[in-house]
């Protein structure tokens, strides 16, 4: 080399442009040096990356279409596999979405001593109420009212059970649901409405399936009195109901 000439002199970055200092980063080349096989290793990997960048744009494509067949499949599911839409057809489904109650007034007939088939219900003996078929519901509180012969007013002598049918038995009474109760849980002495709330099953809200009934049984134990009538309400939340289907089966 000639005295007197130029020469071109190149050195690594400061630190405040790489965000490491001198020092450090001769530490880390030592460590990177002293690791067999390390340099060789972080070139294969500078390499790769254009190959990952695509295999990361294919994952996230691939990912768009999974999600978009999720969706096409559960509008499918809303229509074709939803307990409701197969039991009934969409119109009686809209016929039901605004009521907020089932009376159960239908009597069961045929039963046989000790039930009846029609008021008055004499001491002693039974009779058994439901309702007829419809979409599911869930209900959430109980009203009845109680009319005994004579102006009476001993509702603690009206037994009183609610079951749910077929509730998965071959019994033809269903599967027995709540505790058994006593009309005088349901009204007072002046004839003033108590509303119970119903029963619930493992401390989550009881659905009546599209395909059960709700029945309730009122016994007569008296021994003076006839129960000329009785009017029964179950009052149930549509919204709820519906949002729980929807937690259960995506519907």
């Amino acid at each position: 080399m000639e005295t007197g000439t130029l020469v071109r002199f190149e050195q690594l970055p400061t630190g405040a442009t790489v965000g490491l200092d001198r020092a450090a980063i001769v530490e880390l080349l030592q460590r990177l040096a002293c690791l067999p096989g390390g340099v060789d290793h972080v070139l294969t990997c500078l390499r790769g990356v254009p190959s990952l960048e695509q295999r990361c744009i294919e994952l996230q494509e691939r990912c768009s279409r999974l999600e978009k067949n999720c969706q096409a499949m559960e509008l499918f599911q809303q229509e074709m596999i939803c307990v409701a839409n197969i039991l009934w057809s969409q119109r009686t489904i809209d016929e039901y979405s605004d009521n907020s109650q089932v009376n159960l007034e239908v009597p069961v007939t045929g039963l046989g001593p000790p039930y009846v088939n029609a008021f008055p219900v004499p001491p002693g003996n039974i009779i058994r109420l439901t309702h007829k078929l419809r979409p599911g519901y869930t209900p959430t509180k109980i009203a009845i009212d109680f009319n005994l012969a004579g102006g009476g007013n001993n509702y603690l002598d009206l037994v009183i059970n609610f079951y749910l049918v077929p509730g998965g038995v071959s019994s033809e009474r269903g599967l027995e649901i709540g505790n058994q109760m006593r009309g005088n849980q349901f009204l007072n002495k002046d004839g003033t409405q108590i509303h119970i709330p119903f029963p619930e099953y493992r401390n989550r809200p009881l659905d009546i399936g599209s395909g059960e009934t709700l029945a309730i049984e009122l016994k007569n134990a008296g021994g003076v009195n006839n129960l000329d009538s009785a009017f029964v309400t179950i009052y149930y939340d549509n919204r709820l109901f519906y949002a729980l289907c929807k937690k259960r089966c995506g519907c």
